[in-house]
């Protein structure tokens, strides 16, 4: 259905897995439901040909009552015998009785085939129901940043830990660093982060710790932190990255990693250079600390 890189809309769908059986269940259930509402037409031959017995019937009751009335008013006048005026009776009787089978046939057909209808229709909703949960649809709106998956590949639908696809917003990539668990005392919200990512070697981009999780990874021994940071609009989703914290501030006095050379510097006096032994601290970012050796304001010479 999509392809990484495709825009997506939420409740898109992503990918269909088969259910055979259940599409097949679900089709019986609508060829049947479709016979069924096809039987329910006013103008159905079925309904039709119950609806022209209950007309016939009726019609036949008709004459029967109208000839039975005449014949019962000449009886009551005595000019036809009585045993006469029974068979007309029992004639009567028979189309009634026939009149009413034939009527409630038509009507019980009808409740019959709306009683069918309803519980196809049920069978079918409970079953696409089901079916549902085989679409893979998108979370978000957004892009689909990553697939794990291609066409042909063995999934368990009642699965939790299956991984599909990556979809996220590319301008709202979040960071997420690992502590490491004896550093994790020194970690606070708030924190400024520079972080160096695989996707732009040899750049910096700053960021600050906004959430961090409220328990340890106990099989890896660290604690998941967020970092909101100005990272490029194309930087790729999952890329992996370093970041350094910074717990604590602090004056330094720094110079160029390329002016240091085997625990010396070139200090520039005037007119010439003099070589000073210094002695080190940590490096950031191209620069590395000097302990003692040099005072500030002192000028330095890149070798």
């Amino acid at each position: 259905y999509v392809k990484e890189g495709d825009k997506v809309k939420k409740g898109q769908v992503l990918a269909k897995m088969s259910a055979q059986e259940l599409d097949s269940s679900i089709r019986d259930l609508q060829a049947r439901l479709g016979l069924v509402e096809e039987r329910l037409r006013e103008d159905s031959s079925y309904l039709r040909s119950l609806k022209e017995k209950v007309e016939a019937s009726e019609l036949q009751l008709r004459q029967a009552e109208r000839e039975y009335e005449r014949r019962r008013d000449l009886a009551e006048r005595g000019l036809i015998p009585k045993e006469q005026l029974e068979r007309f009776k029992t004639t009567y009787e028979t189309h009634r009785r026939e009149y009413e089978a034939n009527l409630s046939q038509y009507r019980d057909a009808i409740r019959s085939l709306q009683t069918e209808s309803k519980s196809l229709r049920a069978q079918i909703e409970r079953l696409s129901a089901q079916r549902e949960k085989y679409l893979i649809r998108s979370p978000i709106n957004g892009v689909v940043l990553s697939k794990f998956v291609k066409e042909g590949s063995y999934i368990n639908h009642l699965s939790q830990e299956n991984v599909l696809f990556g979809v996220g917003d590319p301008s709202r990539l979040e960071v997420v660093l690992e502590i490491d668990e004896e550093y994790v005392g020194l970690i606070k919200e708030g924190q400024r982060v520079f972080l160096s990512v695989d996707a732009f070697p040899g750049q910096t981009f700053e960021g600050t710790i906004y959430s961090k999780e409220g328990q340890l990874d106990r099989t890896r021994k660290t604690l998941r932190v967020k970092v909101r940071a100005n990272l490029p609009p194309n930087t790729p989703a999952f890329s992996t990255v370093e970041g350094k914290v910074l717990v604590e501030e602090k004056s330094a006095l720094l110079v160029p990693k390329e002016a240091v050379k085997d625990g010396k510097v070139l200090r520039y006096e005037r007119i010439r250079s003099v070589e000073v032994p210094v002695k080190l601290g940590g490096e950031y970012e191209g620069y590395v600390e000097v302990l003692e050796g040099l005072r500030e304001g002192d000028r330095v010479v890149l070798r």
